[in-house]
């Protein structure tokens, strides 16, 4: 029988079957854990915001609003393409205040400009949303929790906004629902008419609470976010401009550092798995001192003595990887159910699935060079005198 790479890695691997289970069951749970929280943080974080769109907020901070005039200024700036704005109804369905809505006032036609790459703004619904100035359009992830349909009525009760009759409560009819441009973005909110919601106001008219921006094409991004916070530096409500993804990232950080949070417990896990998995491959080799001398004697050299070490470590960790994929794509629908109203976009993300598969090759390489080198610099005579 011929003695093979391949065959040697087989029996390896299974000598000691239940040591190997066990790496193979730590890998898993060290890459399901990695899976789940980066998915939790894409989700949080949101994966329809856009690094190329803008966000104009107050440098104060995010509660603040800006004067709806802004609006005009904006529009005439020619490195901007498209501006809309967005108003926070910062609701809760009536009776419920643990069940918080996600609804924004917007002006229409501009906010489906700026974000048609992102939803699906079709001719129907706009029609619908237009005609009725109480219209408001439902997300269908939000219709579908909420068992919403086109013609419900919508009562929401407002924590800071009231109505002209110093009500907070606020009443719209679905005029369609709104799906996005991919199955992915988040469609778990509802957005209602600005010119209604303005006109219905106590108080703190004409305020809105940021404008989104589409720069024009080659515009450079960080150079127009600084021409416009420096058109408003002298106002009496100064401005704040990043990219969608930097703003999502900041707002986050105001309830907690959900990034830093991810990396120290994966950090944490993956430091464990290695010391663990070296640890014990750098045992495995000592048992197998001699059985190297004897395939050093039978012309097996250093270097192929190394890389069937080293396939011996992607193995287990391309095992251990699937094992982690496949416990989060179990588990995280069950999670996406029950966090749906904190995290509505939890998904395992391609980006999720690259970064995984790179770390697992990075880690198997590094838990498999020390014993591997050994191995390649271990002495025939040395190694045939082991016992």
């Amino acid at each position: 029988m011929r003695v093979g790479s391949t065959m040697l890695v087989r029996q390896n691997l299974t000598r000691k079957l239940s040591r190997s289970i066990l790496l193979v069951i730590c890998i898993g749970i060290a890459f399901f854990v990695f899976g789940v929280l980066s998915s939790f943080r894409a989700g949080f974080e949101g994966s329809e915001a856009n690094s190329e769109r803008l966000v104009v907020a107050s440098k104060i901070g995010g509660n603040e609003t800006l004067p709806l005039r802004y609006f005009q200024q904006l529009g005439g700036m020619d490195e901007i393409a498209e501006v809309t704005h967005v108003t926070r109804l910062r609701a809760h369905t009536a009776g419920n205040e643990r069940n918080i809505i996600g609804a924004n006032a917007v002006d229409a036609q501009s906010y489906a400009s700026v974000y048609a790459d992102t939803y699906d703004f079709n001719a129907e619904i706009m029609q619908a949303f237009q005609a009725d100035r109480t219209a408001t359009l439902v997300g269908r992830q939000l219709a579908e929790r909420e068992g919403w349909a086109v013609g419900d009525r919508v009562n929401l009760t407002s924590f800071v906004h009231m109505t002209q009759d110093a009500s907070r409560d606020w009443s719209f009819v679905i005029a369609g629902l709104l799906d996005g441009a991919e199955p992915t973005v988040d469609t778990n909110f509802l957005i209602v008419r600005y010119d209604y919601f303005n006109a219905a106001l106590l108080r703190n008219q004409d305020q809105v609470n940021l404008f989104g921006i589409k720069p024009a094409v080659g515009t450079d991004i960080n150079v127009l976010a600084e021409t416009i916070d420096m058109t408003f530096a002298n106002s009496t409500a100064q401005t704040r401009t990043q990219s969608e993804t930097a703003f999502m990232s900041a707002f986050l950080e105001q309830f907690a550092d959900v990034a830093l949070i991810v990396k120290l417990i994966v950090s944490v896990s993956f430091g464990t798995i290695l010391l663990i998995v070296a640890n014990t491959m750098i045992f495995a080799i000592r048992e197998r001192t001699l059985e190297i001398g004897v395939l050093k004697v039978l012309g097996f050299s250093g270097s192929s003595i190394m890389r069937i070490i080293l396939t011996e470590t992607l193995v287990l960790f391309a095992a251990g990887l699937a094992l982690g994929f496949a416990l989060t794509a179990a588990v995280i629908p069950v999670l996406g159910d029950a966090l749906s109203s904190v995290v509505p976009d939890l998904y395992l993300t391609p980006k999720v699935v690259a970064t995984s598969v790179g770390l697992a090759v990075v880690f198997a390489v590094l838990t498999g060079f020390l014993p591997a080198i050994k191995a390649l610099r271990l002495p025939v005579a040395t190694a045939l005198n082991h016992r």
